[in-house]
């Protein structure tokens, strides 16, 4: 009995200690996780450029904030934003982007409630029948008529050149800094892989 004893003795004390390290790993893994979401833009940035995460959109540099162009409720909002601008009014090129963003916002599937799109029309190009027929179309589509002269001037700050004469989209993260852009004649699936991994990569703040 006691040589049974002395034999398991070293056994135990083996099997405690490869417990204790299982533990430590769990516990370093699972901290290691959480310090590694990300809780802010610049943050996230840091992270796909350590993972070699590859945009699908243009990069925007440097990150702007844009709530000065924006009414409140897009201002203050928490959600990410898909902000469509510019064209010659609202032609074939801007009402297809507008129909396939709403397409790429319904795809996100259960992510579509941490994202909204916003379109910036030029009062000066489109009157109050054609912005209605916009809205009635559209309903979930927020038609902002102040602000494109504005957003246009913020952006000549970047590194992005645009004449504003094209239709582009925009990618916004919920504090309003504007990171990426797309342009019409790019394929709008780009749009859907990048607001898929920012989404899964940012805190829920709705």
């Amino acid at each position: 009995m006691n040589e049974q004893s002395t034999q398991n003795g070293p056994a135990n004390k083996s099997m405690k200690i490869q417990i204790w390290i299982m533990l430590l790993m769990v516990g370093g893994v699972m901290l290691a996780g959480t310090l590694m979401v990300p809780t802010t833009e610049e943050q996230r940035q840091r992270m796909i450029e350590l993972f070699g995460t590859t945009n699908q959109g243009n990069l925007i540099t440097p990150a702007i904030d844009i709530s000065s162009a924006l009414e409140q409720h897009a201002a203050t909002s928490m959600k990410w934003k898909v902000l469509i601008a510019g064209g010659e009014s609202c032609d074939e090129h801007c009402q297809k982007v507008i129909l396939e963003t709403r397409q790429i916002h319904i795809l996100l599937g259960k992510l579509t409630r941490r994202a909204e799109r916003v379109y910036l029309a030029d009062p000066e190009q489109l009157d109050q029948q054609e912005l209605d027929d916009l809205s009635l179309a559209h309903p979930f589509l927020t038609v902002q008529q102040t602000g494109l002269e504005q957003f246009g001037e913020l952006l000549a700050a970047t590194s992005m050149v645009w004449d504003m004469s094209d239709t582009r989209y925009f990618v916004v993260t919920p504090d309003n800094d504007v990171i990426l852009y797309y342009t019409q004649d790019q394929e709008v699936t780009g749009l859907l892989e990048d607001l898929k991994h920012l989404l899964k990569y940012s805190p829920d703040r709705h």
